[in-house]
């Protein structure tokens, strides 16, 4: 290699590592999706924020509250490692503090297991800004003349997901939404069946927080054979969220983190 190439080859290098460390992780896309879940003429517009794995109100966390102002959704549903440690619980509160008006709900993720947070301290801070944590529940929600049913399943890596309990829990004349954190569940085979269920959010792989293309160069333990988007399984149609946060190193590339939006009607 020549020194021109030595010199040409290092500066894109660090190029790129500024742009892993400061620019991508703060850059928030919002994607939109329509869902036809058997609502008729009427639609519920539900947003998705997952793994904030939070700790401040930094720029990732501001943008997506600037995001979530503009699109205005009647359902906001948080897919767990809103944080990765005890003492971030302050910090998640001034986040949800900030959020729009609408329907809250909030899972579970494995690092509110891994991070041993006290659960019961964490559902109050959830309580105290209107968010309602489901862990194998149901809560039925109506919004624009609208009604569906929307399932927080227990995280699959570090909890335990009861798909026959939360379902029990609903109102069956709805449709169903489920939301968890892991998707590594959707590999095996639900326990129950699932005709109900007309869409499955799911979060915890970063989209791979490094990737190359939509190859990811790694994906956690619970992530199963899921990166980022849509798959159709047999639990229903599932979007795996690619998150806001970054777990383990502070950098994300190739993995924009994301808000989803979906109008279901």
């Amino acid at each position: 290699m020549t020194l021109r190439q030595t010199i040409t080859a290092s500066l894109v290098a660090i190029t790129a590592l500024i742009y892993s460390l400061l620019i991508e992780p703060q850059w928030i896309e919002v994607t939109r999706h329509s869902k036809d879940i058997g609502l008729g003429v009427s639609e519920i517009t539900i947003a998705q924020v997952s793994d904030l794995h939070t700790s401040s109100l930094g720029r990732a966390e501001k943008n997506t509250l600037t995001a979530l102002r503009e699109v205005r959704p009647d359902v906001i549903v948080i897919t767990g490692d809103a944080i990765d440690e005890r003492g971030s619980l302050p910090a998640l509160d001034i986040f949800l503090k900030q959020l729009p008006a609408a329907v809250k709900i909030a899972t579970l993720g494995n690092w509110e297991y891994w991070a041993e947070v006290d659960l019961e301290e964490l559902r109050d801070v959830y309580r105290k800004n209107g968010v309602t944590l489901l862990v194998n529940d149901c809560m039925t929600v109506s919004a624009k003349g609208a009604v569906i049913n929307v399932i927080g399943l227990d995280d699959y890596t570090a909890g335990r997901p009861d798909l026959s309990l939360a379902v029990g829990r609903c109102e069956v004349e709805h449709p169903i939404v489920v939301a968890t954190h892991s998707p590594g569940l959707f590999d095996k085979t639900p326990p129950i069946p699932t005709e109900s269920i007309s869409l499955v959010l799911a979060g915890h792989t970063h989209g791979g927080q490094l990737a190359v293309g939509k190859h990811a160069l790694y994906t956690p333990r619970g992530s199963g054979s899921f990166v980022a988007g849509w798959y159709q399984t047999q639990w229903g149609d599932l979007y795996v969220s690619r998150g806001v946060g970054t777990s383990v190193l502070p950098m994300r590339l190739g993995a924009r983190p994301e808000l989803l939006v979906i109008t279901t009607k």
